[in-house]
């Protein structure tokens, strides 16, 4: 019997690089922009990625309702959609594209 295992490519390598670098670049600036009230939430940041695919949130339940609550009030340097906003700030297309040319040589 044969036992196929994934093989991945020295492209897709490298992508997931780029997207595990970016991840961390956007958890970075999402903890920078997010209210500090409560400590561990900002700890319960993660990054995850699988295959091709880049997840960046927090397990914290004061984390998400901070995020969605537009109505809070925080401190200056600090606000709700603290995530998305991070997301935005990072050119994580960018971060890829540099990973997959420096590998490729």
């Amino acid at each position: 019997m044969r036992i196929l295992v994934p093989t991945v490519s020295v492209i897709e390598k490298a992508a997931q690089d780029g997207l595990r670098e970016a991840g961390r670049a956007v958890l970075k600036r999402a903890r920078e922009l997010s209210p500090t009230d409560e400590g561990g939430s900002d700890k319960s940041g993660f990054v995850r990625v699988d295959d091709l695919t880049l997840q960046v949130g927090f397990r914290s339940h004061i984390s998400r309702m901070q995020h969605e609550n537009l109505d809070y009030q925080h401190q200056p340097g600090e606000q709700a959609k603290f995530l998305e906003a991070a997301a935005d700030e990072v050119d994580t297309g960018a971060i890829i594209a540099a990973r997959v040319r420096a590998a490729l040589g």
